[in-house]
């Protein structure tokens, strides 16, 4: 079992990388102090995972609550449900909440856990490849809003995060392929080295090898923690992090989430070295290289934008953004970024038209 130390203004968590989920009742039991856990998780991963919830059930004092799925439900009506399931259960503030299932889940139940008393203990379980090599650690907690993607949040550390690959057996290769967007996203901002192992390793990636799902989630998760370590509240370096994001958010948004994060990352992540492109004079091999992969993986290059006024309305919306878009730009290579760019609607509109709008 892999672990590794996160450390944050708040406080210090751990995060287990495993294969085998049995080891999660070994590190559960030094967390549990008596408290009651409350396993809080959506319709299809409960379906899916049935058999691991009523294994977790049987092993420690445990009530469930299930949600149902869909980024519409990533809502304060959610959060009121999963209090009320609270209260009527008795938790208290030595209470432990395990959030298990993808990036949604995680947010939801670590804001739940951020509020519920004040604050209570927060387990994180990702599912996902998504949630496995990015949303799953950072402290960011939260929900959607009147149209706008985690206008409600928090800044809240789990006490530990359990990432088995096993989990990504079961999804199908649609929901496999959503990470892969924020995947590529980190080889982009890191190093050309890491770009080029996902480059070559894309086919072993896809197939599931055990193996080289750890080394990435394993590399993800150590870029973001060393990011989040210098800046946890997201004032400054973190930016990175939101690499191919700006757009990315408006992309879901604009087709309703029929384009999942994952993929709508992607998507964002072309328009941004399009802008780098035309704003930096990087090279056109770049955004060539970064597009075939995309294929390679089997994620969509295009997607169709109906409304450009609605679309640049929802980009000024994102909270990075203040009376001037701002984007995160790459300026040489893989791995080179300037944060808090300057762009004008013109720009965008452009680099829309020459990436993912064309």
């Amino acid at each position: 079992m892999k672990e590794m130390t996160v450390k944050s203004t708040i406080k210090n968590y751990k995060v287990y990388i495993s294969n085998n989920l049995n080891e999660f009742f070994d590190v559960i039991k030094t967390y549990e102090n008596n408290g009651k856990i409350f396993l809080i998780t959506e319709d299809i991963v409960y379906k899916l995972y049935k058999d691991t919830i009523k294994s977790i059930e049987s092993k420690v004092n445990c009530s469930t609550f299930c949600f149902e799925n869909g980024e519409e439900n990533k809502s304060i009506d959610t959060v009121k449900k999963i209090y009320d399931f609270l209260l009527e259960n008795g938790a208290n503030r030595e209470s432990i909440l395990i959030g298990l299932g993808g990036g949604l889940v995680g947010d939801i139940v670590g804001f739940t856990a951020s509020t519920y008393m004040r604050g209570i203990k927060f387990i994180n379980i990702p599912t996902t490849m998504l949630s496995q090599i990015d949303s799953c650690i950072g402290g960011k907690v939260g929900y959607n809003y009147n149209g706008v993607k985690n206008l409600i949040g928090n800044f809240f550390n789990p006490q530990f995060v359990y990432v088995c690959p096993h989990f990504l057996d079961t999804l199908n290769d649609k929901q496999f392929k959503d990470g892969l967007g924020e995947l590529i996203k980190y080889g982009v901002i890191d190093s050309q080295e890491f770009y080029d192992y996902i480059r070559n390793n894309y086919k072993d990636i896809l197939m599931k090898d055990k193996d080289k799902l750890i080394y990435v989630i394993e590399k993800c998760l150590n870029i973001k923690k060393n990011v989040v370590e210098q800046d946890f509240k997201d004032t400054g370096l973190r930016n990175i992090l939101n690499f191919g994001h700006t757009v990315g958010h408006a992309v879901e948004i604009s087709s309703n989430f029929d384009i999942s994060h994952g993929e709508a990352v992607a998507l964002g992540t072309l328009t941004a070295l399009k802008i780098s492109e035309h704003k930096f004079n990087i090279s056109t091999d770049i955004y060539n290289s970064v597009e075939d992969l995309i294929k390679k993986l089997g994620l969509h290059t295009t997607c169709k934008i109906n409304d450009y006024s609605s679309f640049i309305a929802t980009i000024r919306h994102d909270k990075k953004n203040d009376d001037k878009i701002r984007f995160v730009l790459i300026y040489g290579s893989f791995g080179d970024y300037k944060i808090k760019v300057e762009v004008s609607e013109d720009e965008i509109l452009r680099a829309l038209k020459e990436s993912i709008d064309k």
